[in-house]
């Protein structure tokens, strides 16, 4: 049975995008997650507008604080708070996720009120159903404000299914982190926990590399490459120089966990990885962007073409791929794209992609009855980028 919890949200619309919630005069780069009383979300332009619902110093106003310095204040964050929920007798149990090529499959087993009780926690069924209904509020990045095990548990899973979005996961314990082998859109990272009870270190160093994090990745472009590019990260401090050895290092790579230390003499996070082996945070962003410029193009060529429409032919079928063949040749000029080579292994110069599509005479008149057009394929060829270096040295006696 397949677990309607964990469903893959969809968009609505014409062109299948999601609904857009204007709560906010900036654009709302990240969502944090709240552990409260009651479901609901909240964006705020500034940390002076998040004192106000948050005492300072707490959870929620030390992450604001530092995704807010980070960004410069130039992204808004929303506060998604989600409150326990208790599962029904029929909910599904023992909710589990395995990967796939393409995503990640999700089952379940059929409750049962005398032979089963649900494996989720009420805490993390409240933090999936919150992110359904919100999921498309506007966050391309998600993290969590304290963490609990099946609490990040359930978002990873659920945030696995769905077509764009990223967890960013923060845990003081690496051994917490070793749970998301295959969850390509979850990011893991790991820094020593640190008592910030006394006044000097709240102002200078808190547990909230995550949001740092998010804050830093704002305003770059979607397939940039982030090891080595983010340095002095607020209200973060790296591993010591001396303390982090290289098989520290290993043992977190091994799990394709995060931290934040020194390259040489410069602060730097230590890999750009998912948590899925092969995967890269910048190739998540950039598939991310071509969907959602995609969609969003879609929909505004529905808009454009509003009072006449567009008619189910091959004229109307081309000025659709078309809006699609433009997205893809935009992501070829941000580098999201690799370029296409020729039979000699030459780059022409073009972006790696295509774009393949039925004619309507090609396609069921079933579809025509529906006004759906389907059979769009889209492929494309992510741009890699440089992180290690590895030389080989011949020495001639």
């Amino acid at each position: 049975m397949t677990s309607t919890l964990f469903s893959t949200v969809n968009r609505i619309s014409p062109a299948h995008i999601s609904n857009q919630y204007t709560t906010a005069a900036k654009t709302v780069f990240a969502g944090g997650l709240v552990k409260g009383q009651k479901q609901g979300i909240k964006v705020y332009d500034d940390l002076d507008a998040v004192a106000e619902d948050f005492d300072m110093y707490s959870p929620f106003w030390k992450k604001a604080r530092a995704y807010f310095t980070a960004n410069g204040e130039a992204a808004s964050l929303l506060a998604l708070t989600y409150a326990p929920v208790t599962a029904a007798v029929d909910d599904p149990t023992n909710v589990q996720s395995q990967a796939t090529s393409d995503g990640a499959k999700v089952t379940a087993s059929s409750g049962s009120s005398s032979t089963t009780t649900p494996t989720m926690s009420a805490d993390a069924t409240g933090a999936v159903t919150a992110l359904k209904k919100y999921y498309f509020a506007g966050p391309q990045m998600w993290f969590l404000v304290d963490f609990d095990d099946e609490v990040a548990q359930a978002i990873s899973n659920f945030i696995e299914l769905q077509n764009t979005g990223m967890f960013i996961l923060y845990a003081n314990d690496p051994t917490k982190l070793r749970k998301y082998p295959d969850n390509k859109r979850t990011m893991k990272f790991t820094l020593p926990e640190v008592d910030d009870s006394s006044a000097d270190v709240q102002d200078t160093y808190n547990n909230v590399l995550d949001a740092a994090f998010v804050g830093a990745e704002y305003g770059r472009k979607p397939h940039s490459a982030v090891k080595y590019a983010l340095g002095d990260l607020p209200y973060t401090k790296p591993q010591d120089r001396f303390d982090f050895t290289p098989d520290d290092l290993a043992d977190l790579d091994k799990y394709n966990i995060v931290t934040y230390a020194y390259v040489l003499e410069s602060p730097r996070v230590t890999s750009s990885r998912m948590s899925a082996d092969g995967v890269h945070i910048d190739t998540i962003l950039g598939w991310d962007w071509i969907q959602n410029e995609a969609n969003s193009r879609v929909a505004n060529l529905f808009i454009q073409n509003a009072a006449q429409g567009i008619p189910y032919s091959e004229v109307g079928f081309n000025a659709v791929v078309n809006v699609i063949r433009g997205t893809f040749l935009d992501a070829g000029d941000l580098d999201i794209i690799a370029p296409a080579v020729d039979a000699d292994g030459n780059e022409t110069g073009k972006p790696d992609y295509s774009v393949d599509y039925l004619t309507p005479s090609r396609l069921p008149k079933s579809y025509e009855t529906k006004r759906e057009m389907r059979g769009i394929k889209t492929k494309y060829h992510p741009m890699g980028m440089v992180e290690d270096v590895y030389i080989e040295n011949t020495i001639v006696m």
